[in-house]
């Protein structure tokens, strides 16, 4: 039964974790190395909580959801936690530190969970004395709006565990996706690092414009925002590393120079003002304007990720409607990622991942499963049946 859920981390994702957990009636305790850090956090979930309820989104008054949140500089505070959840900066070192120390205090059954987006659960697992009992727990920014969690068990955690995690997402009034085993990068980052290797892969070999991939992604794929506009909006040193991070644990590369060049230039998105597009100001995002026509076909914008997404249904550690899920709940997506693919031709997109792979791309190898369903004329919705039955 979890009644305590301790948050170690108290910046944007660790305050917002707190404050759904809080809203969703758990005691919580806030973890962090200085009361200036806590102090702030505890400013932002105010600030969120009585925007909240002017909007009557929540129903408790904002004090009283405070009042079940206590903030520290001490680890003591997690000698009572049922469950806890480390957000602290993407560094193995450092979260093998914070695990280390939550698995001397927390109690024997407490279970331990990490918000991080890319490193290997088991890596981080390997810190504590209760493998079985550390599980990913990735939530998406900003954690009080978006509904998506990614739920990564590693190669040691128990399937109680599991269930555990799952239903305390729910309980939060979340919706969890469970991947059956750690992959790097989980669903989301994959398939993400997918979409913007292919934008970069035709701007990079002339095939179209920036803008002209956006306005596809904008006005054909009918996303909120383009690709390269999404990559500002995210951080484009973010997006470096964690496409370094898939590459060195194996996922193969997509020759590209664009996104390093721009982080070289210290040009790093929406956050310093200026990335692929300019902003009003470093930290002001404003909608770009791009070309209402162009000539980028959405099916070839869409294939690297579809081939992605073949690999991880084919290797058994998600099903497409958990893919699709990720996409609406985690990116905005209007519908689903292979809903799309459907719609599209899945014969178009094997052709054109054929194409590209035949001009050297090894990444574009077209999965088994993919040439297996396009051989039996399950091609998507013009057939009946592709990554689903019509």
């Amino acid at each position: 039964m979890i009644q305590k859920i301790v948050v170690v981390g108290a910046g944007t994702m660790g305050h917002g974790i707190a404050e759904v957990a809080a809203i969703s009636g758990f005691k919580v305790g806030v973890i962090d190395i200085a009361w200036e850090f806590l102090n702030r956090a505890k400013e932002r979930i105010t600030d969120s909580l009585n925007r909240l309820y002017e909007k009557g989104q929540l129903k408790e008054r904002p004090e009283d959801v405070l009042s079940r949140i206590e903030f520290n500089i001490s680890y003591e505070i997690a000698r009572d936690a049922d469950f806890a959840i480390e957000a602290v900066p993407e560094n193995l070192e450092l979260k093998k530190k914070v695990f280390k120390t939550l698995d001397e205090i927390a109690p024997k059954h407490a279970i331990l969970a990490t918000n991080t987006s890319s490193i290997p659960i088991s890596d981080i697992a390997e810190a504590t004395s209760r493998k079985e009992k550390v599980i990913g727990m990735h939530f998406f920014n900003p954690p009080v709006i978006m509904k998506l969690v990614e739920i990564i068990p590693s190669k040691y955690t128990s399937e109680d565990v599991v269930n555990l995690t799952v239903d305390l997402a729910k309980k939060m009034n979340k919706i969890p996706v469970r991947l059956r085993y750690e992959i790097p990068g989980f669903i989301s980052n994959r398939i993400f690092i997918r979409l913007l290797q292919e934008a970069c892969r035709e701007v990079e070999s002339g095939e179209g414009t920036i803008e002209e991939v956006d306005s596809a992604a904008r006005n054909k794929l009918k996303l909120p925002m383009g690709l390269f506009e999404l990559a500002d909006y995210v951080g484009l040193d973010v997006i470096v590393d964690i496409w370094n991070v898939l590459v060195s644990r194996g996922t193969l590369d997509v020759k590209c120079s664009l996104f390093k060049n721009k982080v070289n230039e210290k040009n790093l998105g929406v956050k310093s003002g200026k990335g692929f597009y300019t902003y009003p100001s470093p930290g002001k995002y404003t909608k770009v304007q791009l070309p209402a026509e162009s000539k980028i076909d959405p099916a070839r914008l869409i294939s690297l990720a579809v081939n992605e997404s073949s690999w991880m249904i084919e290797n058994k550690i998600v099903e497409a409607k958990d893919i699709d899920t990720v996409m609406i709940y985690g990116f905005n997506f209007p519908k689903g990622l292979l809903e799309i693919a459907d719609e599209l031709g899945l014969d178009v997109i094997y052709n054109y991942l054929k194409e590209i792979y035949n001009r050297g791309y090894e990444a574009y190898k077209p999965t088994a499963l993919l040439e297996k369903m396009v051989k039996e004329g399950k091609i998507g919705k013009k057939s009946g049946e592709g990554f689903y039955k019509y």
